[in-house]
């Protein structure tokens, strides 16, 4: 994979505990894109939202495991649906000043 170095040692383990979530898991430092990103068998599977590698990455790792996907709908499901009413209110209240009322 070109423009990209393989990650097997540094400075909080956070390969090694990558592996602990998934043993597939490989860590990759992007020299093009200059970002950390994460791949099992040559597939990305997530990008580290983050520029330097620490406890975050563990934790963005477990909340973004195929497994939680369940609860990461659910938990957009209602961001969503917040945001909307929200809008809905605004839009109301703006029609009211409007009118007068």
């Amino acid at each position: 994979m070109q423009g990209r170095v393989k990650i097997e040692k540094d400075l909080f383990s956070i390969s090694d505990r990558l592996k602990e979530i998934d043993g597939r898991y490989e860590l990759f430092r992007n020299t093009i894109a200059h970002r950390f990103e994460v791949y099992i068998e040559r597939a990305l599977q997530f990008v580290v939202p983050f520029q330097r590698l620490d406890a975050r990455t563990i934790d963005f790792a477990r909340k973004t495991r195929i497994e939680r996907r369940e609860k990461i709908v659910q938990e957009i499901d209602e961001l969503n649906a917040r945001l909307e009413k929200q809008k809905e209110k605004e839009i109301l209240e703006k029609a009211l000043c409007e009118a007068g009322l």
